[in-house]
């Protein structure tokens, strides 16, 4: 009865100890990426709601009056406004750019995505694009674009926005300003790419761009998108609007406003 006891109370080996810790390691290794996927992609779609809910501000003001989108105290004329939402890349309104050791930075433009754009100038110290930045969450965004356009002033801190002087690769002295409220939440939109080509880009760009529906003005309707250099908002039935590791597409048209995009 005792050597029973004994045999049975024997404890695990160490053999078998070290089995049970491998098999734990292994399934670490494949289910803890999985769950860190997941919860990316989670951030991510609250970030593409964003994009829908600056969508839904600037139809709310179509809904009260057609001329909305005119309603904006700077000199760029309807024919021109027009032309851009009615384009194949649509209204680039500010630039996002991401890097993976500094804030994210907001402009109003730049040489190596959009040359001599001057559609940011749309948001002034109030008009309909204003307000819909204010009403969604951009309100930083608002600010900082203003403050770009009106001269030095982005160079300092804003009521809702930091202005961070950095050292760039040259050795050249500049700023990147970006809101106090937190922007974004993904690491995509906060860092840029972790895989593919654009990986670890000192410098990832996209254009926040609005266009009408389909490129259709009739339908009194806008779209908005995260568009990389040289990609297209809508054009023959989809768009190359940006699209995550994870699948999630920052196009308020859905999958067809990223069917395009390359990574």
């Amino acid at each position: 009865m005792e050597d029973k006891v004994r045999r049975c109370n024997h404890g695990f080996t160490l053999i078998e100890v070290m089995v049970v810790i491998i098999i734990m390691g292994f399934l670490a290794g494949i289910l803890v990426p999985i769950a860190l996927g997941a919860i990316e992609r989670s951030r991510e779609n609250i970030d593409r709601m964003k994009l829908f809910y600056l969508r839904e501000a600037l139809n709310r003001a179509l809904v009260v009056s057609e001329d909305a989108l005119y309603n904006n105290p700077s000199s760029i004329s309807s024919t021109s406004l027009d032309s851009a939402l009615m384009s194949v890349a649509g209204v680039d309104l500010f630039i996002l750019e991401m890097r993976p050791d500094l804030p994210g930075n907001v402009q109003s433009r730049h040489s190596n995505i959009n040359g001599s754009s001057q559609m940011s100038k749309l948001v002034g110290n109030g008009g309909t694009w204003y307000d819909a930045l204010k009403e969604s969450g951009f309100n930083g965004v608002a600010d900082i674009l203003v403050a770009r356009e009106s001269g030095n002033s982005w160079k300092q801190d804003g009521a809702t926005f930091y202005s961070q002087e950095y050292t760039d690769a040259w050795g050249k002295k500049d700023y990147r300003t970006y809101p106090k409220e937190q922007l974004f939440i993904s690491r995509l939109l906060n860092y840029g790419p972790e895989k593919g080509p654009k990986k670890g880009q000192t410098n990832y760009r996209v254009k926040v761009s609005f266009q009408w529906h389909e490129k259709n003005k009739d339908s009194r309707t806008v779209e908005v998108a995260l568009i990389p250099k040289d990609k297209k908002m809508w054009e023959n039935g989809q768009g190359s609007a940006l699209r995550s590791d994870h699948g999630v597409c920052f196009s308020t048209y859905g999958d067809l406003g990223c069917k395009g995009y390359q990574y």
